[in-house]
């Protein structure tokens, strides 16, 4: 069936005449292509509507489809994004490397549960995992939402959990290890982290697998000014109190037990970010810095060390996630921040990436060290 909607043997919706899929004599193997986006868009989205409206019996993969501007995309659109989009596996844009023909393990395995993944958390529980009081435990409906009354406003009853469902073994990877603002400015509230970062740091330096730094290089007369200064305001700056810029004279420069080699230098490793998320920050072309190294080395998992846990790990680590198809992994006791909000950051985070120690993940690396089934060196030489 789900080749006949490809080939335009069936409409996507019965009610919508003009949805029928008009295909030439590469039917087939753009039907195959479009199935696998399809198939990667729905096993995403569908997790929330099942829980709310039950099993969705045979229509689980192949849902009705409302091409238009308020609704579905339509065959076309979807091609045309999987050719420019980099976030979409095996897209000529991706810039993750992985492609895992991820709509064919969909309809292999998208009618089976995933406990692992997903959850319902104990009503006993949902005061302390929200961090709220209930006033009224008994749910009430409001806009065809279940939800109960709190101290700060109405909350979904009942609430649910997700954890990322890969695993590190799951299949070959390539990684590069990305060492976040750990600097001299930095030492006093990122210093602690060193111990837990070092051994990571010097098993990829070993094993010539790619290693990337971010230093934060804002300065207050440096004229780069956006919306992240008037976020953090225009006062504070005498004092060294507003976190937005770098005070130190040297503080920029990486903490000397994590300093970049000259080859790493050399080879534009070291990122003077300007930018929370780290892709974001751009070369002199106007080129993401990190997104054509993380592309030409073919790496598919990148390892999230260093600091703000609370803003520039959560931002790289979504970003990469969601629009570079890369797989993240944090590395619990190497990551850290100044404020109250680590767990909190960590926990928001649980969903979309794998969470070790630093000392799981060495050990990760020397277990499978030498296996084609785990570990790929890089596409092309790191220095």
């Amino acid at each position: 069936i789900w080749l006949e909607h490809f080939l335009g043997r069936r409409r996507l919706d019965p009610r919508t005449p003009s949805a029928t899929i008009l295909l030439g004599p590469m039917g087939a193997a753009m039907g195959v292509a479009i199935g696998v986006a399809m198939g990667a868009a729905v096993g995403f989205w569908s997790v929330g509507p099942a829980a709310g409206y039950g099993n969705l019996g045979a229509s689980w993969f192949h849902q009705p489809q409302f091409p238009g501007p308020i609704g579905d995309f339509s065959p076309s659109e979807r091609a045309a994004l999987r050719a420019v989009d980099p976030g979409v596996e095996g897209g000529a844009r991706a810039v993750g490397a992985a492609d895992t023909r991820f709509g064919e393990l969909v309809m292999a395995h998208g009618d089976e549960g995933n406990p692992e993944a997903f959850g319902y958390v104990p009503r006993a529980d949902w005061e302390r995992r929200a961090g709220v009081k209930i006033i009224d435990e008994d749910p009430v409906s409001v806009s065809g939402a279940k939800v109960v009354v709190t101290d700060r406003g109405l909350m979904p009853a009942p609430l649910v959990w997700t954890k990322a469902a890969w695993k590190l073994e799951d299949r070959p990877r390539r990684f590069a290890l990305l060492v976040i603002e750990m600097m001299e400015d930095y030492r006093p509230y990122l210093g602690y982290l060193v111990p837990s970062v070092q051994p990571v740091w010097r098993e990829f330096q070993a094993r010539g697998m790619p290693v990337f730094y971010s230093n934060w290089a804002r300065r207050p007369g440096d004229g780069l000014y956006g919306a992240l200064d008037r976020a953090y305001g225009c006062r504070g700056v005498r004092a060294g109190t507003n976190v937005m810029y770098t005070y130190q004279e040297r503080g920029i420069f990486p903490m000397e037990e994590l300093m970049p080699t000259r080859e790493e230098q050399e080879q534009g490793h070291m990122v003077r970010s300007i930018h929370l998320n780290k892709f974001a920050d751009l070369d002199v072309y106007g080129q993401s810095i990190l997104v054509e190294k993380v592309r030409a080395l073919g790496v598919d998992t990148i390892v999230l060390t260093g600091g703000g846990t609370d803003a520039c790990v959560i931002s790289t680590a979504l970003h990469a996630v969601d629009a570079m198809n890369l797989d993240v992994v944090l590395l619990t006791d190497a990551l850290g921040t100044a404020t109250p909000n680590q767990k909190g950051a960590m926990d928001v985070l649980a969903g979309l990436t794998v969470q070790l120690t630093s000392g799981e993940f060495v050990s990760y690396l020397r277990q499978h060290s030498g296996s084609a089934a785990h570990l790929l060196p890089p596409a092309t030489k790191v220095a």
